[in-house]
C-alpha cells in the first residue's frame, strides 16, 4: 500500500508541474500576443496615412494638371486654339478647293506649327496646338467643302454629265 500513495504522490507532483508549464506557456504566448496587435495596428494606421497623403497629391496633381491644360480659366485656352484653328481652317481649305489642289489639311504651315494665337495664358501650350488642330481639320473639311465645290468648273455640279 505504501508503494501505491507513492506512486499517487509521484503522478501528483508530474500532473502539477505540467499544469504549472501549460500556464506558464499559455501567458507567455498571450503577453507576445500584445506587441504583435500593436504592430498590427501601427502598421494599419500607417498604410492609411500613405493612402490619404496619396489620393490627396492625387488630387492636387489632377488639379494642378487641370488648371495648366485649361489655362485656370475653366476651357478658355481649348475653345481659344479650336476657335483660332477652325478659322484659318476654314480659310485655307476654301483657298485649297478654289485653287483646285487635294484635300490635305497637313499640308498647311497653320497645321504643322498650330501655335498661331498662342497666350501664356491659355495654358499647356501641347494642349492648346491639339485643340488649334482639331479646330483647323474641322474648318479645312468645311471649307472644303463648301466654298471650293462649286469652283470645279462644273457650274456647282459634282458630276460632269
Amino acid at each position: 500500500m505504501k508503494s501505491n500513495y507513492l506512486v499517487n504522490r509521484i503522478g501528483m507532483a508530474v500532473m502539477g508541474i505540467a499544469l504549472l508549464f501549460g500556464v506558464g506557456m499559455i501567458s507567455n504566448a498571450n503577453a507576445q500576443q500584445w506587441p504583435q496587435d500593436r504592430d498590427y495596428r501601427r502598421d494599419r494606421d500607417r498604410d492609411r496615412r500613405d493612402r490619404d497623403r496619396d489620393r490627396q497629391n492625387r488630387d492636387r496633381d489632377y488639379r494642378r494638371d487641370d488648371r495648366n491644360n485649361r489655362g485656370g480659366y475653366g476651357n478658355y485656352g481649348y475653345e481659344a486654339g479650336r476657335n483660332r484653328g477652325y478659322q484659318d481652317g476654314l480659310q485655307t481649305g476654301a483657298n485649297d478647293a478654289g485653287r483646285r489642289q487635294s484635300y490635305d489639311p497637313q499640308r498647311s504651315h497653320y497645321y504643322r506649327n498650330a501655335t498661331d494665337g498662342y497666350d501664356r495664358s491659355y495654358g499647356n501650350k501641347d494642349y492648346y496646338k491639339q485643340s488649334y488642330r482639331d479646330g483647323f481639320i474641322q474648318g479645312y473639311n468645311e471649307g472644303f467643302r463648301r466654298y471650293g465645290g462649286n469652283r470645279r468648273g462644273n457650274n456647282g455640279r459634282w458630276f460632269p454629265w
